[in-house]
């Protein structure tokens, strides 16, 4: 037996912008002024870190002309060997080829105080990238299933392997103002070949490529439908440990059921239609680093500094961090639960705890030898909680059904071990710190009791030593209890993981029409959101700013506006938010035609449809999403240039031949 699969894309991506600046952009500033035929200047005390919003959505519009191919299919071929064993191999591949060519063109606006347009920019630029990835798969699986009597196994064995390969390449070029030729304002002259200065040519480019390899075996066995075991064993290797000598390592799994329903005892009640206990213990690898050590962490890159020797200076090169026996991480992961249907089916139940333990986690630790720092296995995670969920199915006459499910699964999360005792990861510019005995990635910093009202309190209170304080400043706890505030005082003031997250699904149907709505929402988690000010201007500010303190007694919370205070600008609980939200993440309208229309057409099926995605979101964040992303170990920081997530309208008509 032999098939294949395809899917091809080509795609037009949208010129996109930049929402940061419209966000900061001063309100209260003219936009456009008709005489000159030009976009203001923002105010003399935003202009040299933010620009009109507007210059970048009309002028810079439709300047990055980008096409993007892509190409996603598979090739298998499928033989019985013999009575019950096939064998089966198969190539999947995901190429993507990514070009754009970006024109960036001379900009004028209007400044006011000298009534008339001016440059804001003394060159134009073009920038042209090329970003070619390949992802492919080769599987090879032999699998026996066989019965006998009550018994039934079914076993398998195969080696498969998964290739990347990634390479970009870009260019550039710019002229100055005052170029004999100007860049023209037209596409099919962006072509960095044939125009610009050819002294100001830059080039860049980036490539890597990953593997992995994998023997495994498997084996699944039930005897009556009543007892079931499965059991798994792989090896699997990495290319990026290979220069650490642990390429390789053993993971496995072992479950167990036990189908209660099937047995004799059960046969007589009507209530419960299935019952089954299950549980399971496995160990499971991770060769993912993320952007830690790079695409290659077993080979750190040099740096590069100065020795003196004498009267000579010598350069000098070290590696960038220490590798100490990188290897896997392993994930040590048990659950055990029941799955349960009743009322002839139209009740499902299932629950799961589950007890998940991360150990030789890849972190990078800040001098972990003297000086020189280090990128090892040292951290253990703890992760456990319950996985419940629930729903309910029936139909009223026969025109008329209706589907609910619930899901809910809580989250306990602690760091047990992090190298030698002391030793913490930080990130996010200090404010989000992993250590033992904490969440991973939680929020650090000062804890802020209120607001200083007068030079009276200030004196009263204990000493800051951070920075100078006045009234209208913000009053940092003193944690240690020693009459100074220093960064001793610095504590856990938020944590970014959810306490829970839950969703639930309704499903609605009247003859050929159905209705779904799907909702979803997290709960417990903290936002860091230090994005929405700045220490050395005065941007847009949040609305809870309008209740700030501008005089003693007018705020206890927020403090003064004036961006050169800088003990305002510290890590700290002020900008701590709740991240909790409820998404109405989907709605989707159908009707499916019938079979007496689908005949006269011809058809299999046919299906008209109107699909809503992120409709509406209830949150209690500041920013444009409580959806805040990152790393591993650090995430849930808003930095103020987090898009927001968008409502999607679909239509669309769904064809079977």
């Amino acid at each position: 037996r032999f098939g294949f699969q395809a899917n091809g894309a080509y795609t037009l991506p949208a010129d996109a912008k930049n929402v940061t600046s419209a966000v900061h952009a001063a309100p209260i500033s003219p936009v456009y002024d008709r005489t000159t035929d030009s976009y203001y200047a923002l105010p003399d005390f935003q202009r040299a870190q933010v620009a009109n919003p507007m210059i970048d959505i009309k002028q810079v519009a439709r300047h990055n002309k980008a096409q993007n191919y892509r190409l996603t299919g598979n090739i298998y071929g499928e033989a019985d060997l013999m009575e019950n064993l096939t064998f089966r191999a198969t190539l999947s591949v995901d190429y993507a080829s990514d070009n754009s060519r970006q024109f960036s063109p001379l900009l004028y606006a209007y400044y006011p105080e000298l009534g008339q347009k001016q440059l804001t920019n003394t060159t134009e630029s073009i920038n042209q990238t090329k970003t070619n990835t390949l992802n492919a798969q080769q599987d090879y699986i032999l699998t026996y299933n066989d019965s006998w009597g009550r018994h039934h196994l079914t076993a398998l064995a195969g080696l498969t392997t998964n290739y990347t390969d990634y390479q970009t390449l870009g260019g550039g070029r710019n002229q100055d103002q005052d170029a004999d030729l100007p860049i023209p304002n037209d596409p099919n002259k962006w072509w960095i070949s044939s125009i610009g200065d050819e002294a100001s040519a830059t080039n860049s480019g980036s490539q890597y490529r990953r593997f992995t390899m994998s023997y495994l075996f498997r084996a699944l066995y039930n005897y009556d439908n009543r007892y079931l075991v499965n059991a798994s064993y792989r090896r699997d290797g990495a290319s990026v440990f290979r220069n650490t000598g642990n390429t390789w390592d053993n993971f496995y799994s072992l479950g167990a059921g036990w189908v209660l329903s099937e047995e004799k005892f059960m046969r007589n009640q009507r209530v419960i239609d299935y019952l089954k206990i299950k549980g399971s213990f496995g160990v499971l690898g991770n060769q993912n680093t993320g952007s830690t050590g790079g695409r290659y962490p077993s080979y750190p890159t040099l740096n590069s500094t100065n020795a003196v020797f004498g009267d000579n200076i010598v350069s000098a090169y070290s590696q960038a961090y220490l590798v100490t026996n990188l290897g896997w991480e392993k994930t040590e992961a048990w659950e055990t639960g029941f799955e349960m249907n009743l009322l002839d089916s139209r009740m499902r139940l299932e629950a799961v705890y589950y007890h998940k333990k991360t150990k030789d986690l890849i972190v990078y630790l800040e001098k972990f030898m003297g000086a020189q720092d280090g990128l090892i296995n040292a951290g253990d995670i703890l992760n456990k909680g319950f996985e419940l969920s629930a729903g309910w199915s029936d139909r009223i006459g026969s025109d008329f059904r209706y589907a609910v499910t619930a899901n809910l699964t809580t989250i306990q999360n602690r760091v047990t071990s992090l190298g030698n005792q002391g030793f913490r990861v930080t990130g996010g510019n200090g404010v989000a710190v992993t250590e033992k005995g904490f969440p991973i990635g939680y929020f650090y910093g000062y804890v802020v009791e209120g607001v200083y009202q007068n030079n009276e309190e200030i004196q009263q209170s204990p000493t800051n030593t951070l920075a100078t304080v006045q009234p209208g400043d913000l009053k940092f706890k003193d944690i240690d209890h020693n009459g100074i505030i220093n960064a001793e005082d610095r504590t856990k003031i938020g944590n970014p993981t959810p306490n829970f997250t839950y969703g639930c699904n309704l499903t609605l149907g009247y003859k050929n029409f159905d209705l779904s709505i799907d909702l979803q929402g997290v709960h417990g988690n903290e936002i860091y959101a230090n994005g929405y000010q700045s220490d050395y201007a005065q941007f847009n500010y949040l609305k809870k700013r309008l209740g700030r303190w501008n005089g003693e007694g007018t705020s206890n919370w927020e403090p003064i506006l004036d961006p050169a205070r800088a003990v305002n600008q510290l890590n700290s609980s002020y900008f701590i938010e709740d991240g909790s939200y409820f998404r109405l993440r989907n709605i989707q309208l159908g009707y499916n035609f019938s079979e007496r229309i689908l005949q006269k057409l011809r058809l299999q099926g046919l299906r008209l449809f109107i699909n809503i995605d992120n409709l509406k979101t209830w949150a209690h964040n500041s920013g444009y999403t409580p959806e805040i992303g990152g790393s591993a170990i650090v995430f849930g920081i808003d930095s103020g240039n987090t898009y927001p997530v968008p409502s999607t309208y679909t239509f669309g008509i769904n064809v079977t031949f």
